[in-house]
């Protein structure tokens, strides 16, 4: 649906405060017992006094869901780690880091494609769409943020994304 809207003009992000600490806390609650099941340690401490941001709360649980899915779903069982780590320093930077597969380096420029994917996930998971990142980069894009992407092949992945701060925390108008 969202690619229709989006190849049609009509998606929008709609914006209100949000808190990403919680909302990241639970898309892992409801990722980890995946992550268990293939002995997979997915891990994440949700920050204190986190601000309240202005993101469209189901979209960006889109990307947050789809980014900790895929490091899921492309890293090997049994002993693999999944650090999903929300910060708030100059910038609020959210990253799901694996030691997974990776990206092959003739592949990184396509892989924010709409329905591309690399040939090895094609062969670790055959029955994935390819719009998942795409997705989350129309997203992250209309909110204002940047995608964060660094992979090497056989050592892992990270994808994120980061926000300046001066653009999305919530500013109580009553303050």
């Amino acid at each position: 649906l969202n690619i229709s809207r989006i190849t049609s003009g009509k998606f929008s992000v709609d914006t209100n405060p949000v808190n990403l600490a919680e909302i990241v806390e639970n898309e892992v609650k409801q990722l980890v017992n995946m992550a268990d099941e293939r002995e997979i340690e997915l891990s994440f401490n949700k920050p204190k006094d986190f601000p309240l941001l202005m993101l469209d709360e189901d979209k960006i649980k889109q990307v947050i869901i789809n980014f900790i899915d895929n490091a899921i779903h492309y890293s090997k069982d049994k002993g693999a780690k999944i650090n999903v780590q929300l910060t708030n320093t100059d910038d609020i930077i959210f990253e799901v880091i694996d030691n997974g597969i990776g990206v092959p380096a003739s592949e990184k420029e396509h892989l924010f494609t709409k329905f591309y994917r690399a040939k090895n996930a094609k062969e670790a998971r055959p029955n994935g769409t390819g719009v998942g990142i795409y997705l989350a980069k129309v997203v992250i894009n209309e909110l204002g943020g940047d995608l964060i992407f660094e992979s090497k092949e056989g050592v892992g992945s990270t994808f994120g994304f980061r926000f300046k701060k001066n653009k999305v925390v919530h500013v109580d108008e009553k303050a």
